[in-house]
């Protein structure tokens, strides 16, 4: 049965002021007061069921609009970004720039921009991995001169950490927000690595050295206990699964035999997930594996391809373990989708002909990933009972970086790199408010 929705004995004008105040307000509504961590929040899970659903069918170009000149003007041979935007609200993101600049950036325009300091040569420093917040709204940079930068809501440096001298060996992991501070990783020589926490004032709360390197980003549970994998990243070694406690203190180590590590590790249904190979006999296998909280490993669950990215949601109130990935060879390159409970059953699996790119997005009724198919690129949606839906093509979009974002709404954002401006992938709020 349909429904029809209609307004009784009011004025026109004031049906319109009271539709043009709620568009306003879903405008500014921003998002939960908890820190932004990228991959789905601290424990680098994917699942965004807290934003509801993925229920996008809009593009949305947020660049400088051809009819606002100072926007135009201050946008004119602005370089983008290296890093994906880390949003505020619908209208407000963050951006790392590639000019050496973090910038606050709404509605088609730069509101500031805060520069990092120069590195040899005498440009700035750059962002070197994705960038963070905290319920303040204060930003948090690992920049490429080895240093952690604070910087708040109003533009103005909060402080500056340097935590190591970088060179060309060196990597970076992507840095965690927690309640209590912020947690970078890196390598200085590629092969050792060490873990920072930094208090809220930019003060050293604890440093830890390790003999061998983390991957590229590290999660936390709820209760601010870090989990980081560490690897050698030589086939048939064996690596390892290290859980701090949010002061530091080691609470255990876990060698993860004849299994190289491949990606970061994330926190769902009381357990944590790796993927990585591993290699017995000459027999090499994609796994992904399971641990629970004490390090203790629970199931290996072998996979014919070898893995972008695994996220841990939920589907009718049960766990939902999604891994995807492609395998090429002669041809075009294969992508699958596989969903696994939280026994390592598998439940059901997609394929498709396309490079998938990193981890699926998990919301409350659907998962989404990015893929690539030669000059083509889109947003893939399909149901949490693994059933495809439709693809959002990006193809006539101006280069990205492909690593997306979820804003409250869970809007996916991304930001261009060649030029100053954002895509969404999502609804526009008067939209989410019309009957219809």
């Amino acid at each position: 049965m349909r429904r029809y929705f209609h307004v009784l004995h009011l004025p026109k004008a004031l049906i319109l002021c009271a539709f043009a105040l709620l568009a306003a307000t879903a405008c500014q509504q921003v998002r939960s007061p908890n820190a932004f961590n990228l991959y789905g929040g601290a424990s680098r899970s994917g699942n965004y069921e807290d934003g509801g659903s993925f229920a996008n069918t809009t593009i949305i170009n947020d660049f400088p609009k051809k009819n606002d000149s100072l926007a135009l003007r201050a946008a004119k041979n602005q370089v983008g970004a290296n890093m994906p935007p880390v949003p505020i609200s619908f209208i407000t993101s963050y951006l790392t720039l590639l000019d050496g600049n973090a910038a606050r950036y709404a509605g088609g325009r730069i509101e500031w921009k805060a520069p990092f300091d120069a590195v040899e040569g005498g440009k700035r420093a750059i962002a070197a991995a994705p960038a963070a917040t905290d319920k303040n709204d204060n930003l948090y940079v690992f920049a490429s001169d080895g240093a952690l930068y604070s910087i708040g809501s109003d533009g103005k440096r909060r402080w500056k950490q340097a935590l190591f001298t970088p060179n060309s060996t060196s990597l970076f992991s992507d840095i965690l927000v927690q309640a209590d501070g912020v947690v970078a990783g890196f390598s200085a020589d590629g092969t050792r690595g060490t873990l920072v926490k930094c208090a809220f004032d930019g003060t050293i709360a604890w440093r830890q050295e390790f003999t061998l390197a983390p991957t590229r980003a590290f999660a936390a549970d709820d209760a601010g206990n870090i989990v980081l994998a560490l690897t050698a990243n030589t086939p048939g070694t064996t690596d390892s699964l290290l859980s701090l406690a949010a002061n530091g203190a080691r609470r255990w180590a876990k060698g993860i035999a004849n299994t190289r590590i491949l990606r970061m590790p994330i926190i769902g249904a009381g357990q944590i997930f790796i993927t990585g190979i591993r290699e017995i006999g000459g027999r090499r296998d994609d796994v992904v594996v399971a641990f629970d909280a004490s390090g203790n490993e629970r199931f290996a669950k072998v996979l014919s391809f070898t893995p972008q990215g695994i996220a841990i949601g939920t589907n009718n109130n049960a766990p939902l373990l999604v891994a995807a990935g492609y395998r090429t060879g002669m041809g075009e390159a294969l992508s699958l989708i596989v969903g696994i409970d939280a026994n390592g059953k598998e439940l059901w699996k997609l394929s498709y002909n396309l490079a998938v790119m990193g981890a699926p997005m998990i919301s409350q009724q659907n998962i989404v990933f990015i893929g690539t198919k030669g000059e083509a690129l889109g947003a893939y949606f399909m149901s949490k009972d693994g059933v495809f839906q439709y693809v959002i093509s990006m193809s006539d979009a101006p280069p990205l970086c492909l690593i997306p974002a979820a804003d409250a709404e869970n809007n996916i954002l991304f930001a261009a790199t060649d030029d100053l401006g954002i895509i969404k992938i999502g609804k526009l709020p008067v939209q989410r408010l019309l009957p219809y």
